[in-house]
């Protein structure tokens, strides 16, 4: 009696394992098709990115310069002041719409930490745009240092800011779907080996 059992307990195992391997090569099918579809979203969301990202760093480049002219005193403060504040409503404006780009879900940590580091270089303009104002104040000795240390602070935020966006910008276009996507010390000097 026992015999019959197993028959039917054999059988039924390689049914199952049957059933299994069909369901796994159909799924694996479907599987083939994505990368197509993912490639052209992911085309359109580098395509965008790079848009956004060059956008983002002329503003930058342009902040850091007229920080960097008014450290040495070759812009007039008020100048500085129209220039920086339309930096910082330009990339205000970028910021938004990077945050409307929709990025894979694997990118989605290195493109938060692309829009964190705009927030730092746009905390620097802001930081530049304190000094400008401490000139205005009354009293004020003309050879006062402290405009110097906010401008210098604030222009430091930008380009340490600016230049982590620029690695983190690289991996982010340069992502393929299946490989990990992070920037790291180990990262770079990988990268920089080959």
């Amino acid at each position: 009696m026992q015999t019959p059992n197993r028959l039917v307990l054999a059988l039924g195992l390689a049914l199952l394992a049957l059933h299994a391997l069909l369901n796994l090569f159909v799924s694996g099918r479907g599987r083939r098709r994505r990368p197509h579809g993912h490639g052209k979203e992911l085309r359109q969301y580098r395509d965008e990115l790079a848009a956004a990202t060059a956008r983002i760093d002329g503003r930058l480049v342009s902040a850091a310069e007229t920080i960097d002219a008014l450290r040495r005193r070759a812009v007039d403060v008020d100048e500085a002041v129209q220039v920086l504040q339309a930096e910082e409503d330009a990339l205000d404006e970028s910021s938004q719409e990077l945050e409307d780009i929709l990025a894979p879900e694997e990118l989605h940590g290195l493109h938060m930490e692309y829009e964190a580091n705009l927030e730092r270089a746009l905390r620097g303009i802001v930081t530049a745009q304190r000094g400008c104002a401490i000139t205005r104040l009354p009293h004020r000795p003309p050879e006062d240092e402290e405009p110097l240390n906010y401008w210098k602070r604030g222009q430091q935020n930008i380009i340490h800011a600016r230049l982590r966006m620029e690695e983190v910008v690289e991996v982010l276009l340069a992502w393929e779907p299946g490989k990990r996507a992070e920037v790291s010390v180990t990262t770079r000097l990988h990268r920089d080996t080959l």
